[in-house]
């Protein structure tokens, strides 16, 4: 019998309850419509599968490279073959299980971006949907998540999208350039897109390519001093509809020298935060002020912040000011918005952080073809799910699911 029809004709699939999270029934219509860039000759896995258990093996603690992906496949048993849709062999009355070649081999040919919006979120630009309850072995965690309700009514009020850069460091490309990704984040939320860029300073080129899928009709937009362009600031605000908050360094020497000078003495703090952590103290204060002859597209406030170190241990007080112009008005966003607006930019950097050092991302030597990039997106795809499934610290939420049982369960293939 044709290698084909052991997968297609033979194929028994167990689907996934109608309680099911993360791959359930929609990401699954989702993964199937993906671009298969096999041949049609000699297929035998769904590419559907292939990803699935890419996406549940990554899940598991200690599963941080393709070798280890085919050895958790090798320990899953039939049940969660069936529920990983794994196509049935009539000859050897089993479900048969794929080689780590065979997925890495897929990886290194898919798409990207197609992979980046089947896996990170219900649509494109879309809030990802709320889970079901959580499991009794995380639900402590949402008292601790408690605390934090306020903050996330005010990111409801006022959505945002931050944008940055990472080096892949352990993936080179044959030329000896290191892999650089530019992604799309939601403040306090998940990875929404990300796409593979040239080198870091090709970035502000690619920006337009990354954002025009998603929605950000009335969402801020927050952006380091790279990108603050006049070109993309218009776009922004003309063709998406979006906000933009844009820090202004150097790179832009005349804005900067027209925010610098304004009369800060004359404007009063709007926002003084102070917090401790990381053993030092943190003082911000952030002022903003109404222009009208800014040379820049849709500028309606500029914005001084002073940040005032002090370290713990030792006493030392360091001193920084940071210059930023926005589209937003005063009646759109208080001062205590724009605070919290440039502070969350961090929020894409702490999930850079994450993939680092929960999954060696930058330890990682995978570099074939667009490999770097869709493993990055499979890990941003385990941290979402972790994340929505009550988890404030993803080591802990793998160490949860070292077994396919558990990893299924995660992903509502139970």
């Amino acid at each position: 019998m044709p290698a084909v029809s052991l997968s297609r004709v033979g194929a028994r699939v167990v689907e996934s309850g109608p309680g099911g999270q993360g791959l359930a029934a929609g990401a699954w219509e989702r993964l199937e419509a993906l671009p298969d860039p096999r041949s049609r000759r000699g297929r035998v896995y769904p590419l559907a599968c292939l990803i699935a258990i890419a996406v549940c093996a990554f899940t598991a603690a200690g599963n941080d490279r393709l070798t280890a992906v085919g050895q958790w496949i090798k320990r899953a048993g039939q049940a969660d073959l069936a529920r990983l849709r794994a196509p049935w062999d009539p000859m050897a009355g089993r479900y048969r299980v794929p080689d780590e070649k065979t997925i890495r081999v897929v990886l290194d040919r898919l798409d990207p971006r197609a992979l980046a919006r089947a896996l990170l979120g219900d649509r494109p630009g879309s809030r990802r949907s709320r889970r079901g309850p959580p499991r009794a072995s995380v639900r402590r965690y949402r008292a601790r998540r408690a605390a934090r309700q306020a903050t996330t009514l005010a990111r409801d009020r006022l959505r945002a999208v931050a944008v940055d850069g990472k080096t892949c460091r352990g993936a080179r490309r044959a030329d000896g350039t290191r892999v650089h990704l530019l992604g799309a984040a939601e403040h306090g939320g998940h990875l929404l897109d990300h796409l593979e860029v040239g080198v870091k300073h090709n970035e502000t080129s690619h920006f337009t390519e990354l954002l025009e899928p998603l929605d950000l009709a009335g969402a801020v937009v927050t952006f380091d001093a790279l990108h603050t362009v006049r070109a993309n600031l218009d776009w922004l605000v003309t063709d998406k509809h979006a906000q933009y908050i844009a820090i202004v360094k150097r790179n832009q020497p005349l804005l900067h020298a027209q925010v610098r000078a304004l009369p800060w003495r004359q404007v009063p703090a709007g926002s003084v935060t102070r917090d401790r952590g990381h053993g030092r103290t943190e003082t911000r204060t952030l002022k903003a002020a109404h222009v009208s002859h800014l040379d820049f597209p849709y500028a309606r406030q500029a914005i001084k912040i002073t940040r005032r170190r002090q370290q713990t241990a030792t006493g030392k007080t360091t001193r920084e000011t940071v210059y930023a112009i926005t589209s937003l008005t005063s009646a759109g966003a208080t001062a205590a918005d724009l605070a919290r607006l440039v502070r969350e930019q961090w929020s894409i950097e702490a999930h850079h952080h994450i993939r680092d050092l929960s999954f060696g991302e930058d330890a990682s030597a995978s570099r074939t073809g667009r490999g770097p990039a869709n493993l990055a997106t499979i890990r941003a795809a385990v941290i979402a799910a972790l994340q929505d499934a009550g988890y404030l610290h993803i080591p802990e939420g793998r160490r949860d699911h070292t077994t396919p049982t558990e990893t299924l369960r995660l992903h509502g293939l139970d």
